[in-house]
């Protein structure tokens, strides 16, 4: 999506008052977010675009796995020349995959992981989309874990812990997607996450500001958190951009702790206790939140200092209705893509451009 650098007067019908944006976002009223996109694709949203880019396999092998021995040898860390992989169906196990840098991995329609932990530990330039990740048990990590790794981008994936979530109590799993031990540059867009009690860390502990500070800058877009306790996200030091998502049915959603400045914007919640808050340490987080719907809750978090002005790229804020009725249809593992051969002899379904599955 193409970003006019104009100045919009911006008027939402939310609980935050009316703001003047003279930085580079445009508001739209857009009737889908899914538009096409190629294997090829480079973020171009977000943290992930700063930092000289992030470009995964890029012009590397092209190959699809379909067990986890075909996938951990693809992705292994020890590897770091480029590669594209694509995931064929689910890859169901009991482990942690770490994952080397200037890699593209991409999940063919309704392909993804059960139990499989995915771990980037100190890598680099990482794409991750079309994934579903479910069920892993904390012994395994999170569904994801980012950790000492910089230009990540994750797109249009969705991490859940299924039905009987709250059955297994909250310490049965781990994070969903976390972001920890000084990563930067790191975007999540277009994902979903659903039915778990903690889903995404920012910053794993208080007393870890030396590594932290001055890292972690991340940016949340076009997301949709459903039936999730916490963490939508919580972030400790970091800097935080959080825009044209929907929450609902969460008890508290974005934790800003620890001097983490977070700016969030057009935002959607629905039946979220907290939506913005600042707890759990002992220093407080800061948050300037402008044009979202909160619904009858407050926001409770000390105002910040981080504005639209102060983001370092460009972004386009969608109309609050827009929000609303959009990004739950488009986030997820929505994107199918054209047939191609890969390098390793087979057929993929998967080169050229993608189109978006549309929910009804």
């Amino acid at each position: 999506m193409r970003i006019l650098a104009l100045s919009f007067l911006v008027g939402f019908a939310a609980a935050s008052p009316t703001p003047t944006w003279s930085h580079a976002v445009s508001v739209e009223k857009s009737h889908t977010l899914a538009k096409r996109a190629s294997v090829s694709d480079k973020a171009t949203l977000g943290y992930a675009s700063l930092n000289g880019g992030t470009t995964g396999g890029l012009g590397g092998s092209v190959t699809t796995v379909s067990t986890l021995a075909q996938f951990t040898a693809a992705v292994s860390e020890k590897k770091k020349e480029p590669a594209i992989v694509f995931v064929q169906g689910t890859i169901e196990g009991s482990a942690k995959v770490r994952i080397g840098s200037n890699k593209t991995i991409i999940g063919l329609p309704g392909s993804g992981f059960t139990g499989v932990g995915l771990e980037f530990k100190k890598q680099s330039n990482l794409i991750l989309r079309n994934i579903v990740s479910s069920c892993v048990e904390a012994a395994n990590g999170d569904g994801l874990t980012i950790q000492e790794s910089t230009n990540v981008w994750v797109d249009h994936c969705e991490f859940n812990s299924g039905a009987d979530w709250k059955e297994k109590g909250k310490d049965f799993y781990d994070g969903l997607v976390d972001v920890v031990h000084g990563s930067d540059y790191v975007t999540i867009s277009h994902t979903r996450f659903l039915n778990h009690y903690k889903a995404s860390l920012v910053g794993h502990s208080d007393s870890n500001g030396a590594q932290d500070t001055g890292h972690l800058h991340i940016t949340y877009a076009n997301n949709h958190w459903k039936h999730i306790n916490s963490r939508g996200p919580s972030i400790r030091f970091g800097t935080g951009h959080i825009y044209n998502s929907v929450y609902e049915d969460m008890q508290s959603a974005i934790n800003t702790r620890m001097g983490a400045q977070v700016l969030v914007q057009g935002n959607v919640f629905k039946n979220v206790s907290h939506p913005i808050t600042s707890d759990d340490s002992k220093e407080t987080g800061y948050a300037v939140a402008v044009g979202n719907d909160l619904g009858t809750a407050a926001d409770k978090a000390p105002a910040g200092t981080l504005t639209a002005e102060s983001i370092p790229y460009k972004f386009t804020l969608l109309d609050i209705k827009e929000v609303e009725a959009q990004v739950p249809v488009d986030a997820g593992a929505t994107l199918t893509f054209d047939p191609v051969p890969s390098t390793n002899g087979t057929s993929l379904p998967p080169m050229g451009h993608a189109r978006a599955i549309r929910r009804s």
